[in-house]
C-alpha cells in the first residue's frame, strides 16, 4: 500500500468515524429529550443515576431466561390481537388512531427502507469514485504532459467528488433515515399502546357479563362488581393515558420531521452545489 493510498484509507476511517458518532450523538440527544420532558419519566430514579452518575456502570446484556421470556410475550401478544379482532371500539378517537397508526407505521417502514437503500447508492456511488480515481492516478504516471496533467486534474475531480458523496451518504443517513426509523420504532410503541387499551376493554367486558351473570344467580354480587369497578377504573386510567400519549405523539413528530426534513434538503443543497463547482473549476481550468 502506496502513501497515497494509506492516507485516503486513514481519512476514509476518520469521516465514517466521525459519522457513526454524529448519528450516535442526534439519537442519544432525541431519546434523553423525550425522557426529561416526560412527565412520568422524567423523575425516574434510574434516569437521575443515568443522568448524574459519574462512576462506570456495569451494564450487561439479556440472559437466556429474558430472551426466552420475551419471546413467549411476543407469541402471547400476537395470540391477543387475534383474539381482540372482533372488540368493537366505541370511542371514535381511538378507532381512528388505531386505523391511522397502522396505516402511518407501515407506509413509514416502506419510506426508512427506501432511504436506506438511498443511502447504499450514494456509499456505493462514492466506493466507484475510488476506483477511478485511483486507476486515474495510475494511468498518469504513466503518460507524457498534457495528458498525465489532464488526468492527474481528473484523478483529484473524481476524489474531490468522492469525499461529497461521502458525506450526502452520512447525512442522508442521519437527517433521513434515521428519523424514519425512530419513528418507525415509535408508532409500533404508540401501537402496543393501543394494544394494552384493547386489552383492559376486554377485560372490562368480561368482567361486565360477569357482574350480569352473578346478578342472574344471586351469587358472589360484591366480589363481582368489586371486579367490574377495577376493570373500568384500570380501563379508564389507560384511556386517559392513551390520549395524552398520542396528543403528545403527534406534536412530536410534527416537530421534528419539520426540522429533520429541513436540514436534511438544507445539506444536500450545500452537497450539490459543492459538487457543481468542482466541476465547473475543472472545466475551467481545461478551458
Amino acid at each position: 500500500m502506496t502513501k497515497e493510498e494509506y492516507a485516503k484509507m486513514k481519512q476514509e476511517l476518520e469521516s465514517e468515524y466521525l459519522a457513526l458518532f454524529k448519528k450516535t450523538v442526534q439519537m442519544h440527544e432525541v431519546f434523553l429529550n423525550r425522557l426529561s420532558s416526560h412527565p412520568i419519566f422524567k423523575c425516574d430514579s434510574n434516569l437521575k443515576v443515568f443522568l448524574e452518575y459519574n462512576k462506570n456502570l456495569n451494564v450487561r446484556s439479556k440472559n437466556t431466561k429474558e430472551r426466552f421470556g420475551g419471546f413467549v410475550k411476543s407469541i402471547s401478544k400476537n395470540a391477543d390481537e387475534l383474539r381482540f379482532i372482533n372488540i368493537k371500539e366505541t370511542d371514535e378517537f381511538f378507532d381512528g388512531q388505531k386505523k391511522f397508526l397502522t396505516d402511518y407505521h407501515n407506509k413509514i417502514r416502506e419510506d426508512c427502507s427506501r432511504a436506506d437503500r438511498m443511502t447504499y447508492v450514494h456509499k456505493s456511488v462514492a466506493d466507484c469514485y475510488i476506483r477511478v480515481s485511483t486507476g486515474l492516478s495510475n494511468a498518469a504516471t504513466g503518460e507524457l504532459d498534457p495528458l498525465s496533467k489532464f488526468l492527474t486534474k481528473l484523478a483529484d475531480y473524481f476524489e474531490t467528488a468522492r469525499k461529497t458523496e461521502n458525506r450526502m451518504s452520512s447525512d442522508t443517513d442521519l437527517k433521513l433515515s434515521d428519523t424514519l426509523r425512530y419513528y418507525v420504532r415509535d408508532s409500533k410503541a404508540a401501537l402496543d399502546l393501543l394494544h394494552r387499551r384493547t386489552k383492559r376493554l376486554s377485560d372490562f367486558e368480561t368482567e361486565n357479563r360477569n357482574l350480569e351473570k352473578a346478578r342472574k344467580n344471586h351469587k358472589d354480587e360484591k366480589n363481582a362488581e368489586q371486579a367490574q369497578q377495577n376493570a373500568k377504573l384500570k380501563f379508564e386510567q389507560i384511556s386517559e393515558l392513551a390520549r395524552s400519549e398520542l396528543s403528545d405523539f403527534k406534536t412530536r413528530r410534527i416537530s421534528m420531521f419539520k426540522k429533520s426534513l429541513c436540514e436534511f434538503v438544507e445539506l444536500q443543497i450545500k452537497h450539490s452545489n459543492a459538487q457543481v463547482q468542482t466541476l465547473r473549476t475543472l472545466l475551467q481550468e481545461q478551458a
